[in-house]
């Protein structure tokens, strides 16, 4: 079981019953234990991370807003109006979960899903840009990156992202019929938990920052774009 403070079975157990109850005035009289079982606890979580990930990065200089994402849904825009969601995430970078930029470790936890993810998810279209100009001056060197044994000895799934079919310089469609990956418009690895893996870790933050951590050949390519 995790440490006091951290993820327990009971944050589990709160989030279940918000998807049972998943409207306003159940919440409103629910608070205070959403507080204490998920909010604070998953705050404290978030935080260790931050510190542990400054350990590696002195550069990360984020608090928890900037790394959460709020538990309550943005419904302006969704047929589906239920007010509140059915996980916790948190996305740890230099400039936290609105990175587009940087390496960064993201982790969610919920009762129907649990994963950990690397890499850059959601790269601007300036860093895209740089990313492939460097993949095309060397692709034999980011392909092995790609195949780094650290990296698939933690996620044994390796790379996975969205593709574009054309690319915006002539040379680069055509180095992308012997090396695909230059058509990727993301570039991260995800890991797969269960409740119960993340309830047995007797220290989650570090758990997660392990991770990170053997995401190192990728986090070390990414950041020598400048």
């Amino acid at each position: 079981m995790s440490e006091k403070g951290l993820i327990t079975p009971q944050f589990y157990q709160f989030i279940k019953d918000v998807a049972a109850n998943n409207d306003r005035e159940w919440f409103k009289l629910h608070k205070e234990t959403y507080e204490k079982d998920v909010f604070f606890p998953f705050k404290e979580l978030t935080y260790q991370v931050i510190d542990l990930m400054q350990q590696i990065d002195p550069a990360i200089q984020i608090d928890y807003k900037q790394a959460a994402f709020r538990f309550y849904r943005d419904t302006r825009f969704s047929k589906d109006k239920s007010p509140y969601k059915l996980w916790m995430g948190a996305a740890v970078s230099r400039v936290g979960r609105k990175n587009t930029r940087y390496p960064e470790i993201y982790f969610q936890f919920g009762p129907g899903e649990n994963f950990i993810a690397g890499g850059l998810y959601r790269p601007d279209k300036e860093t895209l840009y740089k990313i492939r100009e460097k993949i095309a001056d060397n692709p034999v060197v980011f392909e092995a990156v790609l195949n780094d044994k650290q990296i698939l000895k933690q996620f044994p799934d390796g790379f996975k992202a969205e593709r574009n079919k054309r690319l915006p310089v002539k040379q680069w469609q055509e180095l992308a019929r012997q090396y695909p990956f230059l058509l990727n418009k993301q570039f991260y690895t995800i890991k797969y938990y269960t409740p119960e893996n993340i309830l047995n870790q007797k220290d989650l933050a570090a758990f997660i920052v392990q991770h990170y951590q053997a995401m190192q050949a990728f986090n070390e390519w990414l950041l020598a774009l400048d």
